[in-house]
């Protein structure tokens, strides 16, 4: 019987299979070796975490560029006038307690009426009849005008409480003077907590002691319960004076008016 020898190119011997399992081998490292080794930097993880991480930058540089620096004096503007060395001083009034005429002076520390009276009828009224004894100012809180705002931050009171709180150590009518001085509108952030912090160091306060008597709210509340007060008796507009017992309701136009009533008013006193 004839058998045909196949003619196929399987190895049909063992050195030729090793043979071959070794090429294929070969083959296999050198595909691995020149296949490109894909960066982790590139992995959908890799470069979620660095989007994420170089958004968060942004916005932190953001807020810290943007976010407006705390106030310092530098920022302020300072009183025109000064307290002159040697008035009697007494908490929130000023002049001798046996002076003939008393004014009290209801008043908001956000009313441009009352500020307009503070700087430009007051200093002249202190010169003349306050050192000389004549006349005796007293402050009162009529704190109205930050009602007026939706905030919680009542910017009518809050310097109300900084002026007591001035009080408390001897210089009301330094920081009466440059709140005044640095009024720029009503409930816009003239008496933010932060300016009013500036302000208590321009005019010379200790500021431990400052920021402990603003943080017990002691003083928001007493400037609040003498406004309700002055309502009950009747003080509805800023700023009201009572001079000797008679209401002048309003800011005097010029000094010289306002001093014909001061004259007048020592005059008529017993």
């Amino acid at each position: 019987m004839n058998v045909s020898r196949s003619t196929s190119s399987t190895p049909t011997s063992r050195h030729d299979r090793r043979k071959l399992e070794l090429e294929r081998r070969r083959v296999q490292r050198r595909a691995a070796r020149e296949k490109p080794v894909a960066s982790p930097l590139r992995s959908p993880m890799a470069m979620f975490t660095g989007a994420a991480l170089l958004v968060g930058a942004l916005v932190v540089g953001f807020m810290m560029f943007s976010r407006p620096a705390a106030p310092t004096v530098n920022d302020l503007e300072p009183p025109v006038d000064e307290i002159p060395a040697g008035v009697l001083v007494d908490g929130r009034t000023m002049g001798s307690p046996d002076a003939k005429v008393t004014i009290e002076i209801w008043s908001d520390f956000q009313c441009p009426a009352c500020r307009a009276f503070a700087v430009n009828i007051e200093p002249q009224t202190i010169t003349d009849y306050v050192v000389t004894g004549k006349v005796r100012l007293v402050y009162r809180d009529a704190a109205f005008q930050g009602q007026r705002s939706s905030s919680t931050y009542d910017e009518s009171v809050e310097p109300a409480a900084a002026a007591r709180c001035a009080a408390d150590q001897g210089l009301f009518w330094q920081m009466h003077n440059w709140l005044f001085a640095n009024w720029n509108g009503e409930n816009k952030g003239a008496f933010a907590a932060p300016r009013l912090t500036a302000l208590a160091t321009a005019a010379g306060l200790d500021l431990t002691e400052y920021d402990a008597c603003m943080a017990t709210g002691d003083q928001q509340a007493a400037a609040i319960d003498e406004t309700n007060q002055g309502v009950a008796a009747g003080i509805n507009q800023t700023p009201t004076l009572i001079i000797n017992g008679q209401a002048l309701v309003g800011a005097p136009r010029a000094y010289a008016d306002f001093a014909a009533i001061l004259d007048q008013a020592y005059a008529a006193a017993p």
